[in-house]
């Protein structure tokens, strides 16, 4: 293969690079079972949040159907779900993004690993309020996801991966 002049040769991906992408891969799929768990915390208080959501709805519109409230809730849950498996095929794409060796995607991953870790602290410490098993998956996951993604934004910013994003630059 003939190389253009004034083309840099890339490197090949370091292994710290191929297992920050694997730590963000098991990141995302924590991040579906977070959102099966905040699924079924929600249904478990469904009828308390439909109450809260008809109190609301009245006040503005007095004849407001309860029945509609019923659904707009199931549509809630829903929707609910749906993002959050949006989310971690985001954050899959993303993954791919960041062995392909684009910067962009290195800082994306960096600041979703700030937020993560942030909420794992946040999480530690609100984890006393714990409702039922539910709530347990959710926190523990909420936890396990930001050590992974410290962990997976650290192997990112070795020397060895800076060159090889270096490398990539256009």
């Amino acid at each position: 293969m003939i190389v253009p002049p004034n083309k840099p040769e890339t490197l090949p991906m370091p292994e710290d690079v191929g297992t920050a992408r694997q730590l963000w891969w098991g990141i995302a799929g924590l991040g579906v079972v977070y959102t099966g768990a905040g699924v079924a915390t929600m249904t478990g208080e469904r009828d308390e949040l439909s109450k809260q959501f008809l109190e609301q709805m009245q006040e503005s519109d007095p004849d407001f159907p309860a029945s509609t409230v019923d659904v707009m809730v199931l549509v809630a849950f829903g929707l609910t779900a749906l993002v959050g498996v949006l989310l971690a095929g985001v954050t899959v794409v993303i993954a791919h993004q960041l062995a392909r060796g684009k910067t962009w995607a290195r800082t994306v991953l960096t600041v979703v690993a700030i937020w993560l870790g942030l909420g794992a602290v946040t999480t530690m410490f609100t984890f006393s309020a714990v409702a039922g098993p539910a709530t347990i998956v959710a926190g523990g996951t909420a936890i396990v996801q930001g050590v992974l993604a410290a962990g997976a934004a650290y192997l990112s910013y070795r020397p060895e991966s800076t060159k090889y994003f270096l490398s990539h630059r256009k």
